[in-house]
């Protein structure tokens, strides 16, 4: 509508209400702002009354706290990430894993600062995330997508609960879907055998290890020998992050238990104990190089293990060399084979959720529960007529 705009004069004390004239007759009017960004914006009402209720809810909310300080909004997205890194550990609810945070820092270093880090907090505009997450299409792969998308939905989630944005502009943006893992390579006793022969004698017990308990190679590269005591007590973990070992408690809180020592395992790891590791020294580490330093597991893979597997002729399907991981498949496969309950399964590798048991490896369990039914069968007496 054409016309000029007036500050009104009903009622006093009403300042940043404007009313404008309509040369058509009537009036609208207009309240006046700040929003997130702290710039000057508007809204418009037909009635008075109206206007007057929005200018006091906007009050009452900059009054206790539900808007965003204007200052904030306008700080960079860097001093934002400066803030989440700060307040990860005093954060409500269970504060972010070492390990964890160290792969968010590896994301917004490598990825997400170049691009955002100088930017104002509330000039980014979920366009402009969608726009930067197709770029990335061509240069990084899908778990690498997946991964600054989750970080920066998480570094602008806190800014939306500490009052620096409004909204979260990564709201609503779909997750691509994540890539189908191959298979799991199980492998036979004759094979760990093979391979645990190939490697260098200080690591042949940490072969049958990870082959016997299913543990992952950070929680057996970070076991202590007073973690060694009738059974494996996982109570720490060592994941590799851009090649630095950082060493927490295990990947979730179900991952920390108690995992049996078989028969088999009992004396490779005495051995190892009084060859390789201090079994004197409760602080010792259990598996180490042959100089005595923390394993790394990037080497071990890639230096180890793969050629070991190579030379002792192992292959899987299509040819493939099995890795480390597969070693938990391993043991996974094979006391399910033997009886033992997905539950039980799920509790001895650290798996909150039987699902992921039941997804993977529910073809080898079936054929345990068939055999069952049978015995019953057989033992069951005949329905009388």
């Amino acid at each position: 509508m054409a016309g000029t705009w007036t500050k009104t004069k009903r009622p006093k004390g009403r300042p940043g209400i404007y009313e404008q004239e309509n040369p058509r007759g009537g009036k609208r009017y207009k309240v006046a702002y700040r929003d997130a960004r702290g710039s000057v914006v508007s809204k418009t009402f037909p009635r008075l009354e109206e206007a007057k209720t929005f200018q006091d809810e906007q009050s009452g909310r900059r009054r206790t706290g539900d808007l965003p300080d204007t200052s904030k909004a306008r700080r960079t997205v860097s001093e934002l990430w400066d803030h989440f890194s700060a307040t990860r550990e005093t954060r409500g609810g269970k504060a972010i894993k070492p390990s964890t945070f160290a792969s968010y820092e590896a994301r917004w270093t490598k990825h997400i600062a170049p691009t955002f880090g100088r930017r104002r907090v509330g000039e980014v505009s979920r366009d402009e995330v969608k726009r930067y997450l197709v770029t990335l299409q061509g240069s990084t792969s899908l778990d690498t997508r997946r991964k600054v998308q989750q970080v920066l939905h998480k570094l602008f989630s806190v800014g939306l609960y500490d009052g620096w944005v409004t909204r979260n502009p990564c709201d609503g943006i779909g997750m691509p879907s994540a890539e189908v893992k191959r298979d799991p390579m199980a492998l036979t006793d004759e094979q760990v055998a093979a391979i645990a022969a190939e490697v260098p004698e200080n690591y042949r017990a940490l072969i049958w290890t990870l082959a016997e308990t299913g543990m992952r190679i950070g929680e057996a590269s970070a076991l202590r020998v007073k973690n060694l005591n009738g059974s494996i007590r996982v109570v720490e973990n060592a994941p590799e992050v851009g090649g630095v070992k950082v060493t927490g408690t295990p990947k979730t809180e179900g991952s920390t238990r108690n995992v049996p020592i078989s028969p088999r395992l009992r004396p490779i790891l005495t051995d190892h104990l009084n060859l390789y590791s201090n079994r004197f020294d409760p602080e010792s580490l259990v598996f180490t190089t042959d100089l005595g330093n923390p394993i790394s597991q990037t080497n071990f893979r890639a230096r180890v293990f793969q050629p070991a597997a190579r030379r002792a002729k192992v292959r899987g399907e299509n040819r493939r060399v099995p890795t480390v991981h597969d070693l938990r498949h391993t043991a996974i496969s094979l006391w399910l084979t033997r009886g033992l309950t997905p539950f039980e399964v799920a509790k001895m590798v650290g798996h909150t959720d039987l699902k992921m048991i039941e997804r993977r490896y529910g073809h080898l369990y079936e054929s345990e529960l068939q055999k069952k039914m049978d015995r019953l069968g057989a033992t069951a007496s005949p329905l009388s007529s």
